[in-house]
């Protein structure tokens, strides 16, 4: 039997005037809902004196990260079916209507609520913004341009947390949130002057397979986010654990019943995809668990400001940027994505390695670790996109984006929820009641930052090596699963889309 023919070859330069003209078009509102992903992290402790509770302010976080993550395959879903730029245009409406919401909040609960909302909109922003690009190009091109997205989201993530403490520490916690709604209003200017393409057909709601996959994402989640809070062996994180475990392994049977499921089962059970969605998860639970990580140990070991500690990731920052442009462009030439995706993990878990083995060298040894993890993550979005959005086909470009979309969000809690845990229990284990000094100092933060008097050095240094130990075996486990996906041909005709 004759090979399949490859692609046929595709004209430059339209290829990049569309691409920019969409590039254009979606690249804030994708900025945004990255940058909101990390944004509030400097900015807890001022948020908690301020409205006086520092017991429940992580469900800042939480109750955002819940909502994103259950929005993001619904909103891959609904774009596949009226049309991305559609969705898109809800997606920003939600996401303005929460900051307005999180701006005024006159106490913790308020705040907690708008930004659940916030997070109902900012779920779809990434992954329709990049189903649009999918939509556009050819899949080969899309390394070239997924570059751009993924120098995108690593700069978003990483100006996150200066911005966020910046504007806490000079302008009020509330900016964080208010300065979303004249850049939201930006955003969809630029997204409604742009043209795509219309949906395949009318949406059909999957009631059961919807409620299905949140009941068992927002257990799943919840059990991680509370479990260093009441111990990961109470019954209240057990229970939450079994629930999301039943849910996600009743989903699956669920949608191959649906004619129009918002998991697609076929997607899932293809190699490439499911592995990638590993893959991705590992990932994200190495950069945000580094993101939040590395800005904690230098303000609790060095005693900088948050702001000062934020500064400190832009070595990361700018590595990740440069590294996954280039990675774009290498798999635009050569169609082949997997060996830069093994690679930098690979790198990534080195970097890990040697920043737990500096950290008692301070600042300098920091931003040379840094450069060389963020040199290694920085491959790994542009390469799994295009693999996964080249095995959903142009008519799955939703589906299969908010799978990684919704891989990233489950890995990034799973990697700060178990960094968490690990420091606390080390710090705890050494200095008994280190948590409640930490706390009394954070209940303090201002411009002068974050000291540890109280804490002995040697042992909050041990607990962060622990912790980037950690991140070294992750990011290992992560380039150990990409060296197994199965190898890609971007040249290669897209598979028939499967239910």
């Amino acid at each position: 039997m004759a090979p399949p023919p490859k692609s046929a070859p595709v004209n430059t330069t339209a290829t990049s005037q569309a691409f920019r003209g969409v590039f254009l078009s979606v690249a804030p509102a994708m900025f945004l809902g990255t940058l909101d992903e990390t944004i509030i992290s400097t900015a807890l402790p001022a948020i908690a004196a301020a409205l006086h509770d520092f017991t429940s302010v992580s469900w800042i976080v939480t109750s955002y990260l819940l909502a994103a993550t259950v929005a993001a395959p619904i909103y891959g879903r609904i774009g596949d079916a009226v049309g991305r730029k559609t969705a898109l245009l809800g997606a920003l409406a939600m996401f303005i209507a929460g900051s307005l919401g999180c701006g005024v909040a006159p106490d913790l609960t308020t705040l907690v609520v708008a930004r659940a909302v916030q997070g109902l909109g900012g779920g779809g922003l990434m992954t329709l913004s990049q189903s649009l690009i999918g939509e556009a190009v050819a899949p080969k091109d899309r390394g070239r341009f997924q570059g751009w997205f993924g120098a995108l989201f690593a700069l978003a993530s990483t100006i996150g947390p200066l911005l966020g403490g910046v504007l806490s520490e000079h302008a009020g916690w509330r900016w964080i949130f208010w300065i979303n709604v004249p850049l939201g209003l930006g955003a969809t200017a630029a997204a409604w002057a742009m043209s795509a393409e219309k949906g395949a057909g009318k949406f059909i709601f999957d009631i059961v397979g919807t409620l299905t996959f949140a009941a068992g994402t927002i257990c799943l989640l919840l059990g991680l986010m509370l479990g260093h809070q009441l111990g990961w062996t109470s019954a209240e994180v057990l229970t939450l654990g079994a629930i999301g475990v039943v849910a996600f392994a009743a989903l699956l049977p669920i949608e191959r019943r649906v004619t129009a499921p918002l998991i697609s089962p076929g997607l899932l059970q293809q190699p490439i995809v499911w592995r990638l969605t590993l893959v991705t998860g590992l990932f994200a639970a190495t950069l945000f668990a580094a993101v939040v990580q590395v800005p904690l140990f230098l303000q609790l070991a060095l005693g900088m400001s948050p702001s000062m500690a934020g500064l400190l990731l832009i070595p990361f920052t700018l590595a990740q940027v440069i590294v996954s442009t280039w990675t774009g462009l290498r798999i635009s030439v050569t169609g082949l994505p997997r060996g830069p995706l093994v690679w930098g993990l690979a790198l990534a878990a080195l970097g890990f390695a040697v920043l737990a083995a500096t950290v008692q060298h301070g600042g300098w040894a920091i931003g040379c670790a840094s450069i060389l993890f963020g040199l290694g993550l920085g491959t790994t979005m542009p390469a799994a996109q295009t693999m996964v959005q080249w095995s959903g086909g142009k008519a799955r470009l939703g589906v299969a984006t908010a799978t990684l979309s919704f891989a990233r969000s489950i890995g990034g809690v799973f990697g700060t929820a178990i960094t968490s845990a690990i420091l606390i229990g080390v710090l705890e284990y050494r200095v008994p009641g280190a948590v409640l000094l930490i706390e009394a100092k954070f209940s303090g933060v201002g411009s002068a930052g974050v000291g540890s008097a109280a804490l002995p050095a040697d042992d909050v240094l041990a607990a962060f090596r622990w912790v980037f130990v950690l991140l070294a075996l992750i990011a290992g486990a992560g380039a150990a699963i990409a060296a197994s996906v199965p190898a890609v041909d971007l040249d290669d005709p897209e598979p028939e889309a499967a239910l």
